[in-house]
């Protein structure tokens, strides 16, 4: 729930700043917003957990309580949107060199056909790039599944099936820190087992992202 909810923030956000910064920004601000979302990638992640902790929480609490919404400030979607954010600066910087990498020659030719800029980029870039901008995906995919830190932080620590994205929960990855170092017997193998189960997981989006990745090309 937590990744699902990272990854619609990410995928759509760094996608459309890739695009605008490969094709539309000019060079001069391109210079200096290239290198500032190669720094984001490089917060730890703790950094954002207390920024959500103490924005991104109170905030949709606030915004509930205004649309008569009960959303806990450490909550399924406190977490989704706070990871999401983490990850739009892997995205975006991957997909963005994907995208330059495309030859000039594609964008001239369409461009000379009678295509508008918008309509080579949706129609000639964008599926020439394809492939790359996939697998920008499944590592934001896998970084979205992966992270630990943030999570504890932010989605509330509650060790229950979720009712819905406005409550807490504990994510597997989460659950497995906090519980290791005290686990024996049947405890210690569930954990385990836990680790097995978010390794199939990975494992099955990696095969599906493969696919769709060798029909792209």
């Amino acid at each position: 729930m937590v990744s699902g909810i990272a990854l619609l923030v990410a995928v759509p956000v760094g996608l459309m700043i890739a695009i605008y910064l490969a094709e539309y920004a000019s060079s001069s601000f391109r210079s200096w917003a290239k290198p500032a979302i190669e720094i984001l990638a490089g917060i730890p992640t703790i950094v954002y957990g207390v920024f959500a902790l103490m924005v991104i929480g109170p905030f949709l609490k606030m915004l509930g309580d205004q649309i008569g919404l009960d959303i806990n400030a450490t909550s399924a979607l406190t977490a989704g949107l706070v990871m999401g954010i983490m990850i739009i600066p892997f995205v975006s910087s991957l997909s963005d060199d994907i995208i330059t990498q495309v030859p000039r020659a594609l964008r001239d030719g369409s461009l000379g056909l009678g295509a508008t800029k918008s309509e080579t980029i949706r129609q000639v870039v964008l599926p020439a790039a394809l492939p790359g901008i996939i697998g920008a995906f499944l590592l934001a995919a896998s970084r979205a599944i992966g992270e630990t830190m943030a999570v504890i932080m932010v989605a509330g620590n509650q060790p229950i099936v979720p009712g819905s994205i406005f409550s807490g929960v504990r994510t597997m990855t989460a659950n497995i820190v906090m519980e290791m170092g005290y686990a024996a017997d049947l405890h210690r193998e569930a954990l385990l087992a836990t680790a097995v189960v978010l390794f199939v997981f990975i494992l099955i989006i990696n095969l599906c992202f493969s696919m769709l990745k060798r029909r792209a090309d």
